[in-house]
């Protein structure tokens, strides 16, 4: 097996190492959900794929 670099990012992975896992959690903490958006008055962002009927 060989061992992976760390500057090596997979298709669709957000991070690279549980530094960054844990850095980007920290963010992920702040940010508002959709409810908290639409009740200051602001759109959030659509969802993506997502099915038009």
């Amino acid at each position: 097996m060989t061992k992976r670099n760390e500057t090596e990012t997979e298709n669709g992975s957000m991070v690279r190492n549980m530094k960054d896992l844990v850095e980007h959690s920290k963010i992920m903490e702040h940010m508002k959900t959709n409810q908290e958006v639409k009740k200051s008055g602001k759109k959030p962002d659509p969802a993506q794929h997502e099915d038009k009927k």
